[in-house]
C-alpha cells in the first residue's frame, strides 16, 4: 500500500522548523540588530534570538560572537516569560577563554556571575571554534539592562556593549514579556 500524503517521519528534519513572525514589543527600540524567531513544530516551541556581537577573527583581531536566545512554548509568548535567557559565547582559536565563568558588569557597581551550562568545540578549515552556553536568569539580565554600560567577560575574553547592543537585548526581553 502507498501512502497518499507525506508523513512527518518521512520529511527532512529541518522541515519541522519554520521562521515565524516576531512577537510584539512594548516600545520602539533603536538598534540595527536583527531578531530571529524560529518555531519548532516537533516540540511546539519558539526560539527568539539576537546576535549582539557578530565576532571578528582576522590575524590579531579576536572578538567573540554573542548570541542571546529566549525560548517559549507555542508560537507566541505566554503569560509567564521564560525564566532564563541562553547566551552562546563563541571564540575562535587562538583565542580561548581561561575559565567557564560568565561575568556581566553593569552600571557603577553591578555584577552578575553565571557558570557555564556546557561547552563544545568545532573544527574549521584552519582553526577551531569554541562555544560556551550560559543560562542567564531573565530577571537578573533585565536588571543589568537598566544601565547603558555593560561588559561581558568569560575567562578573560571581554565584550563591551554599545548602546544599540544594549537596546537589542532590551528589545528581545520586551518581546518575550509581551504576553504578560
Amino acid at each position: 500500500m502507498v501512502a497518499s500524503s507525506s508523513l512527518l517521519a518521512q520529511n527532512p528534519t529541518s522541515s519541522a522548523m519554520a521562521r515565524v513572525a516576531l512577537p510584539p514589543h512594548r516600545s520602539g527600540f533603536q538598534h540595527r540588530k536583527t531578531l530571529h524567531a524560529v518555531y519548532d513544530s516537533t516540540s511546539d516551541s519558539t526560539r527568539l534570538s539576537v546576535v549582539t556581537h557578530a565576532g571578528k577573527y582576522f590575524l590579531t583581531v579576536q572578538r567573540p560572537r554573542l548570541t542571546w536566545t529566549a525560548s517559549y512554548a507555542g508560537r507566541v509568548p505566554g503569560a509567564a516569560p521564560p525564566e532564563e535567557i541562553v547566551l552562546e559565547f563563541r571564540t575562535q582559536s587562538p583565542q580561548t577563554a581561561l575559565s567557564s565563568l560568565l561575568v556581566i558588569e553593569y552600571g557603577e557597581n553591578g555584577r552578575l556571575q553565571v557558570r557555564s551550562a556546557g561547552a563544545y568545540s568545532e573544527p574549521g578549515v584552519r582553526t577551531w571554534s569554541h562555544f560556551m552556553r550560559f543560562r542567564v536568569p531573565r530577571a537578573a539580565l533585565a536588571g543589568a539592562l537598566t544601565s547603558d554600560r555593560m561588559v561581558v567577560t568569560v575567562g578573560g575574553v571581554e565584550a563591551k556593549f554599545k548602546p544599540d547592543q544594549v537596546e537589542a537585548l532590551r528589545d528581545l526581553l520586551s518581546r518575550v514579556e509581551a504576553g504578560r
